[in-house]
């Protein structure tokens, strides 16, 4: 985890608070869950023989980390560890780093098909719907 990280995300994004650090972290962890259970390596696979569809599964396989930390949140809720407003900064970390809001400020613009995380508000969608059903096997983010 690059530290100077949380510095952006609090100056430029305006993404504050420790949970919002959690966040990041718990999302960072979901991609090691996703290497644990080959996901990472089966979508690289299938971004090397098709091209033409690596955004998109670059931007599932980064809602799915999303929605892995919300599952991660949920288990911090259920042994009553979250303070008030803890999920709010969660949810305005995940906006924060929407592809089309760290395109917003650049000098081609939002471009979708660039798109690698998801959009805020689908980060902040699938963020929600792990943590609102704290099942991992509700993060399938390659299904249609």
């Amino acid at each position: 985890i690059d530290l100077e990280f949380y510095e952006v995300l609090h100056d430029r994004f305006g993404a504050e608070g420790d949970f919002a650090q959690a966040y990041v972290l718990a999302h960072e962890l979901g991609h090691h869950v996703q290497n644990l259970l080959g996901t990472m390596g089966q979508v690289q696979e299938l971004q090397r023989s098709q091209p033409a569809r690596a955004n998109e599964l670059s931007v599932a396989l980064e809602l799915q980390a999303d929605c892995y930390a919300g599952v991660w949140a949920n288990s911090v809720e259920a042994r009553g560890m979250m303070e008030r407003g803890d999920l709010e900064e969660g949810l305005r970390a995940a906006a924060a780093v929407g592809d089309d809001r760290l395109q917003a400020g650049t000098p081609g613009g939002v471009n979708p098909e660039t798109f690698t995380h998801g959009t805020s508000e689908q980060r902040m969608t699938w963020f929600g719907r792990g943590f609102e059903s704290g099942d991992p096997n509700a993060c399938n983010t390659f299904a249609g």
